[in-house]
């Protein structure tokens, strides 16, 4: 029997994940070390509050200007840039004396938002170029593999990171991963876009059928038309705009949970709430692992998340069930079927990630990155917001309440959303005596037009 071979694309695809779980690994890890850093140097909850706010804020503006950035530059050197900059920002912050370590903990905090989104951004826009055709969805699991083991092992060696070393050996660590990430990403010889191009679909397309003047946004400076471009793409893409809006609700939800899980843990196991919380992200972690094979498996048995319309329904799909998983983890379920669910809600979570990922993917360059920079200002948002309203409303009710309550509020936009999409594509008229089928422009789960086609 011969032996199969993996193509070399992916090959090389799998060497940039290494690379880029491994800066993931450095992201969680941060997230550790430097939120019990900035706690105990401040002694404030509310510093450490306005600190992960910051790094936020700084994700949302990393979104907003995400596409204009895949459009623009060449996505390869930029990515460089954003790995080696965190780098230095770590080194600085750990061989610095104590006196200086306050005033650069806004400078980590806004390069971690800023650089590591805009990363995520180029990378994801940039995968229907590294791995062409069905490939593709392979391609997004393993990157969500990878930040499944990444989170793991960062959530894990952060605390153990600190205890043993310190700060300053963590920091260090932390600024290693990053510049063996960039230095990784500079040698690999793949084929990231490296200039401006202007196919089919672009942007200026979508604006020229949403009524704007035909002219190349690249050649316009002007920041606000190139807004009011990206917008104009978003509106003509409406099945686009239905995972955005949805990423932002599951974003707002996903808040009830991560404020609320640790408040629930003092409640059912006060003797030891912190191993409750770090079994239960640990067994999602897990979950989140496979994901991947679930894709696989579904793929084998037909046209597989490669179908933009199989794939819009796999993200709603997908999204109800992890947010149903969340709440029911919250209703004091007996012995470990808390683990269980914490299990379903992972690969749930993972499953989602990879169907609306590829399906963004399925439009052309430039507009995919104008989408992936909307669903990151999207997801930083929703969470923003959301731990501001999930504290708020903690302070009156229980977990439970808090949670079904957003995450309930997630399934219903969801169910809405495929229902809304269900009943346009039934009533959408068929194609006669040579005719053509007109194109729903409404909010659709399922929508396919010439333009998605062209990018396929």
């Amino acid at each position: 029997m011969p032996e199969t071979r993996t193509p070399r694309h992916l090959v090389l695809f799998r060497l940039l994940v290494v690379g880029t779980s491994v800066s993931a690994f450095g992201s969680y890890l941060n997230m550790v070390a430097l939120n019990l850093f900035v706690y105990q140097a401040t002694g404030s909850a509310l510093q450490t509050g306005a600190f992960m706010a910051l790094r936020l804020a700084a994700g949302f503006l990393a979104g907003l200007t995400g596409g204009t950035v895949a459009s623009r530059l060449p996505r390869r050197p930029v990515m460089v840039a954003c790995d080696l900059p965190q780098a230095a920002a770590l080194v600085a912050l750990a061989v610095s004396p104590a006196s200086v370590r306050l005033g650069l903990l806004p400078v980590v905090a806004v390069a971690g938002g800023l650089l590591g989104t805009t990363s995520s951004v180029l990378l994801r826009s940039s995968v229907p170029d590294l791995v062409p055709g069905p490939d593709r969805v392979t391609a997004n699991g393993l990157l969500v593999t990878g930040r499944a083991v990444a989170m793991t092992l960062g959530f894990a060696a952060g605390g153990l990171l600190v205890g043993w070393l310190g700060y300053r050996a963590a920091f260090l660590v932390d600024a290693g991963t990053f510049l063996f990430s960039g230095l990784l990403l500079a040698a690999l010889p793949l084929p990231f876009p490296n200039h401006r191009t202007r196919p089919a679909g672009s942007v200026t397309d979508a604006a020229d059928r949403s009524g704007e003047p035909v002219t190349d946004a690249a050649d316009r400076p002007d920041g606000r038309r190139r807004r009011r471009l990206a917008l104009a793409a978003l509106l003509a893409a409406p099945a686009v705009l239905v995972i955005v809006v949805v990423r932002a609700a599951d974003a707002l939800g996903s808040a009830s949970h991560n404020v609320g899980l640790p408040i629930y843990a003092t409640q059912v196991r006060p003797e030891d709430p912190a191993a409750f919380v770090g079994n239960f992200f640990a067994v999602w972690a897990v979950g989140l692992l496979t994901a991947h094979q679930l894709v696989k498996r579904l793929n084998r048995r037909g046209p597989g998340l490669d179908d933009p319309r199989r794939s819009e329904l796999a993200f709603i799909v997908g999204t109800c069930v992890m947010s149903t998983a969340f709440v029911a983890a919250f209703v004091d379920l007996p012995g470990y079927w808390v683990f269980a669910v914490a299990l379903v809600a992972g690969a749930a979570d993972g499953f989602t990630e990879i169907s609306y990922t590829t399906r963004l993917q399925a439009e052309p360059d430039p507009r995919r990155g104008y989408f992936f920079g909307a669903t990151a200002m999207a997801e930083n948002g929703g969470l923003g917001v959301g731990m501001l309203l999930a504290a708020g409303l903690l302070e009156l009710w229980r977990p439970l309440p808090v949670a079904a309550a957003m995450h309930g509020t997630v399934v219903a936009l969801a169910v809405a959303v495929a229902l809304a999409g269900a009943l346009r594509h039934r009533a959408r008229p068929t194609a006669t005596n040579g005719g053509t089928v007109p194109v729903a422009t409404g909010p659709t789960v399922a929508v396919t037009n010439p333009v998605e086609e062209s990018g396929r």
